[in-house]
């Protein structure tokens, strides 16, 4: 466990600061606080267009990676790693995928309940990212608001070892964990409204640039149609209607009767729907065109209509 929280390492870091502007929030009648919150959330945005250079950095690094079968692995402490979780989840319904994963301080169950001392055990990093097989061709990506979360540290020194690429999320400039990442996206979000409550601005931009990531990434990847979910599974009765409503938007059928005939006949399956639809293929071809194509939904497209 490492200690090196002093005094003027805390005051130097923007996103623990009191900030003078929710001075005497307190006193304010409800909807003033609200408009206190929403004026310094509308911050959040001009922050992390800042940082764009870098995240398109990162974007193009991942995307090597997966391409070449690795693994986006989310690293994270606290309301940090909750936000890796939530992004990773949400990546296999959204994209069809499951090599977006994340592994936080205390476990799965610090997803649920706060196990904030964990956040300090840099020996456990090694342990956890060994344990999932953190190898060279996956991406390691830290988040950590402060920038010096020794957890996340602790994890990029790992994947350095192993030669995992390497890029890191923090709210603040001149970040120390930046210095351990190939890439490093510092946010300048500055103080909370409530001081040092940084589950709020810097949660929020933390998770907006993994929105940004894990989307553009998935586009790099062909895991949309221009700006179409096609890799959507129809699982749900919401699902189900998505589905019927993408594919009439891809095929130009605007019959929804039709469209939940043609997933019925594709089991589900929207991106086999759309490629039997359009192409006039079996279900099978389809299939097969989409795995020679690694999944990638527009070259699968072009080579069964090549075919035809």
């Amino acid at each position: 466990m490492t200690d090196d929280w002093d005094d003027n390492t805390i005051s130097v870091l923007r996103t623990e600061q009191c900030n003078p502007e929710t001075k005497g929030i307190a006193s304010l009648p409800t909807i003033g606080i609200l408009q206190k919150i929403n004026d310094l959330d509308q911050t959040v945005a001009t922050a992390v267009r800042e940082a764009l250079p870098q995240v398109a950095l990162a974007v193009e690094l991942i995307t090597k990676k997966l391409e070449s079968g690795g693994r986006l692995v989310y690293a994270g402490a606290g309301t940090s790693g909750r936000l890796g979780f939530m992004d990773a989840a949400e990546c296999a319904p959204t994209y069809g995928t499951d090599r977006v994963c994340c592994v936080i301080a205390g476990g799965r169950d610090a997803v649920f309940r706060a196990k904030e001392t964990m956040e300090d055990e840099s020996d456990l990093a090694a342990k956890d990212f060994e344990s999932i097989g953190l190898a060279a061709n996956d991406v390691l990506f830290a988040i950590a608001a402060s920038g010096r979360t020794p957890y996340c540290i602790a994890a990029l020194d790992y994947a350095a070892k192993v030669g995992a690429a390497r890029v890191s999320l923090s709210c603040n400039r001149g970040a120390i964990i930046s210095v351990h990442a190939q890439i490093g996206i510092e946010l300048e979000t500055g103080p909370e409204v409530v001081m040092g409550s940084t589950r709020m601005k810097a949660g929020t931009a933390e998770k907006m640039v993994m929105n940004m990531i894990s989307t553009a990434v998935m586009i790099r990847l062909g895991r949309t149609w221009d700006n179409l979910m096609i890799k959507l599974n129809c699982k749900n009765q919401k699902g189900r209607n998505r589905a019927a409503r993408i594919f009439a938007e891809a095929t130009g059928k605007s019959d929804l009767a039709y469209a939940r005939k043609a997933l019925d006949n594709a089991d589900g399956s929207l991106e086999i729907a759309v490629l039997t639809e359009l192409t006039g293929a079996a279900k099978d071809e389809a299939d097969e065109a989409l795995e020679k194509c690694g999944r990638y939904f527009s070259k699968a497209l072009d080579l069964l209509r090549a075919n035809r």
